[in-house]
């Protein structure tokens, strides 16, 4: 059986006999529910505050500590960290209604401390006290959501700000490399087709952040209408064809007989796929084989695609999907913004279905893709 500590109790006072009696009230040596400890000046109390923990503080109004009521609102800042219950005798009652207004738990006359009522007063204190503490926390904790959502609609803000002016300039470096806006020799196009590389990937990153932001928001009500999954696949496999061209990469995809029709968002299941496969061409060696393979699932349509490059690590498929995280140097399966994995999953789940990871050495690694009918 465990053994119960007992409670601490603190008793600041300079009357000797109120410690005596106190201690006679509430220690029990067979049963240790409480231990009580005696100091006779405020000073000496606060270092112990300082130095040690207490669970109650017994603060007596009757003494010359400082002119008691003067004192007790001094220090009050100091002795508040704990429950603090006030003892006093009757015709110093309105200090001890002061002392609990100003944060004290409870208050107790000299004249009708009995065991039961001091034990009383002792576990309401606690349970005051902890549930005051319970309700600080999930104030902060609500403080600390509602900034986190203030960031988010932040980003959002930011990235939709940027992302306007960034398509605009593309739109006016497209037309200076046509030159519907004059003539430029062979230095000026090279510079400026470098400038419109850079445009596209923060346009890209900036899209990405738009994105992530759309899909974070619950309350963001998708407009789904029917997709044929085949025909959307094939479409990603198409226009992954540069990077698998370059690579010497072949991608297989395999669809089953019967009817591959889902309803979701047209533009994030498409971003899901092409993400995928691009990656998965991405992380193959030269002249290896992607495979895409669709299957039928109960009422869900299931969607494999393997790469046959490097395993991932089990801790590192822990945090595949997690916002900014883009794995190690050489096998990063995110975009610069770390986002790529993290929008993917969001997009899924916004869908009801379901995303995971398989990974093992020698068989390189399989993202699977579950999504209802």
């Amino acid at each position: 059986m465990a053994t119960v500590e007992p409670v601490s109790v603190l008793l600041i006072g300079d009357n000797r006999t109120d410690y005596v009696t106190i201690r006679h009230l509430l220690v029990d040596e067979t049963r240790g529910e409480y231990q009580v400890t005696w100091s006779r000046t405020l000073s000496d109390g606060l270092n112990l505050i300082k130095t040690n923990t207490y669970q109650v503080l017994l603060f007596d109004l009757t003494t010359s500590l400082g002119q008691s009521q003067r004192a007790f609102s001094e220090f009050w800042s100091e002795l508040v960290s704990q429950p603090v219950i006030v003892i006093c005798p009757p015709e110093n009652e309105s200090a001890a209604i002061d002392a609990v207004k100003r944060g004290a738990q409870d208050y107790l006359l000299h004249s009708n401390i009995d065991r039961e009522r001091l034990h009383r007063s002792i576990n309401l204190s606690l349970a005051r006290t902890a549930l005051t503490n319970e309700q600080k926390k999930k104030a902060g904790l609500e403080k600390t959501m509602g900034l986190s959502r203030l960031k988010e609609d932040y980003m959002g803000l930011l990235a939709n700000e940027v992302w306007l002016p960034l398509l605009g300039g593309r739109l006016v470096l497209e037309h200076l490399l046509e030159g519907s806006l004059g003539d430029l020799n062979e230095q000026q196009k090279v510079a400026i087709s470098q400038l419109k590389k850079s445009n596209e990937e923060s346009l890209a990153v900036t899209q990405e952040l738009l994105d992530v932001y759309t899909y974070d928001q619950t309350r963001q009500q998708l407009a789904k209408t029917e997709i044929n999954l085949k025909d959307l696949i094939e479409e990603c496999i198409k226009e992954c064809a540069p990077l698998t061209k370059f690579k010497s990469i072949n991608v297989s995809a395999d669809f089953p007989h019967g009817d591959l029709i889902i309803k979701g968002d047209p533009s994030g299941i498409r971003r899901v796929f092409l993400i995928l496969i691009e990656n998965a061409v991405k992380h193959s060696p030269n002249k290896q084989t992607v495979i895409v393979n669709v299957s039928h699932a109960a009422d869900s349509l299931q969607v494999s695609i393997n790469d046959r490059g490097r395993d991932i690590p089990p801790e590192d498929q822990k945090r595949l999907f997690m916002r900014f995280w883009e794995g190690e140097t050489g096998r990063k399966y995110s975009s610069k913004s770390g986002m790529h994995l993290y929008l993917c999953q969001r997009i899924i789940d916004s869908h009801n279905g379901k995303m995971e990871v398989e990974s093992k050495p020698q068989t390189g690694t399989t993202f699977i893709v579950t999504l209802p009918k």
